[in-house]
């Protein structure tokens, strides 16, 4: 009998020993943002399903935040400190889909207890696409459903595939080399400037990709009606709403695609239900100018910041005068003359950055 005791112990000892030191260090790493602990080897983080991972951090962390700010992998690059005077969590999420923002609203509103002083909106042309499908994320509902799984977080720490990540973080945060599209521990996304050698073919990557796929088969969405939802849930609550600024090379796909009535009638849209919009995504200063620019698509996080500034009025002498109108009902009219007029100067190849 004693044998046959000692022979079970041993042998569950050797089942739980690897079963510990994998919920360990998956612990100790935390790619899946369950925990809030920091130390010097999980200090960069790969996005492997920002989804989830913020989802997560938004259920598990102190969510102490007045302000939520939500919008595409073009807003997740903006430092969530630089919106001076409001203290904002940057919810944003690559390819986020205009369909996602409610859902994703209503539940940090569950976290926050109440509504938000403040909500800023980075909004995307490309999304106003009824017919785009992203088949990369399913639903806000899944991810939120997930993270409130029983014993959900604990599970993770069990997994082989938790572990895979766990070790890339490892490795990364060891080196201390900032990633590309990596995070720190305080949702601060890093992205490196690149050689205009490397970043032309991105460039013409992503024109493509909106000519052949992005804006195939275009229909303009239910903009108004889905804006008017978040407003109606929200009656207490400002709102700030801004444009993603697109390089000079992807605006004028869009141009060429013959879809300039859309813009316009989205920056309608948004004026209607807001107020104002604040527009970033027009011929200016910075969309003209590709050091701006990871590629067609990406503004560099220190642009971010000014992007931030802009629309919170904090002033910084390193704004561009252009860059970023507060477009109303009033200067709407004006304001689109100018875009017009940008445009066509910019056909002519009279205007540079």
């Amino acid at each position: 009998m004693k044998s046959y005791k000692r022979w079970f112990y041993i042998t569950l000892l050797l089942i739980m020993l690897p079963l510990l030191g994998l919920g360990g260090f998956n612990y100790y790493i935390d790619p899946l943002w369950c925990f809030s602990h920091s130390n010097r080897y999980n200090s960069i983080q790969m996005p492997f399903d920002e989804r989830q991972q913020k989802t997560n951090q938004v259920r598990f962390a102190h969510f102490d935040y007045d302000t939520l700010l939500l919008g595409s992998s073009r807003v997740t690059y903006i430092n969530q400190h630089d919106f001076t005077g409001h203290k904002t969590y940057n919810y944003a999420v690559s390819l986020m889909d205009l369909q996602d923002y409610y859902d994703f609203i209503e539940y940090a509103k569950v976290r926050h207890g109440g509504e938000f002083d403040c909500i800023i909106l980075g909004m995307d042309f490309y999304s106003t696409n009824r017919n785009m499908t992203n088949n990369e994320a399913k639903p806000a509902r899944y991810y939120i459903d997930k993270s409130g799984e029983f014993a959900y977080r604990f599970k993770t720490l069990l997994s082989r595939d938790v572990f895979k990540y766990s070790w890339q973080n490892y490795r990364h945060s060891t080196r201390g080399v900032p990633m590309d599209g990596a995070y720190d521990r305080n949702n601060i996304k890093n992205l490196t400037v690149i050689c205009e050698e490397t970043k032309a073919p991105k460039i013409k990557a992503n024109q493509d990709k909106y000519r052949n796929v992005v804006y195939a088969d275009y229909v303009y969405e239910d903009v108004p009606g889905i804006l008017s939802r978040i407003k109606e849930a929200n009656p207490h609550t400002r709102f700030i709403v801004f444009t993603t600024p697109e390089s000079w090379p992807l605006f004028e796909v869009m141009v060429d695609e013959g879809l300039f009535s859309d813009y316009k009638q989205w920056l309608t849209d948004m004026i209607d239900v807001f107020g104002g919009v604040y527009n970033f995504n027009y011929p200016n200063v910075v969309t003209l100018d590709l050091d701006k620019y990871y590629d067609a698509s990406h503004i560099y996080p220190a642009t971010g910041t000014l992007l931030a500034h802009r629309v919170v009025g904090q002033p910084d002498p390193k704004l561009p005068g252009d860059f970023g109108v507060l477009v109303t009902r009033e200067n709407l009219d004006q304001h689109l003359e100018l875009v017009q007029e940008r445009i066509e100067e910019q056909k002519q190849g009279k205007r540079g950055p």
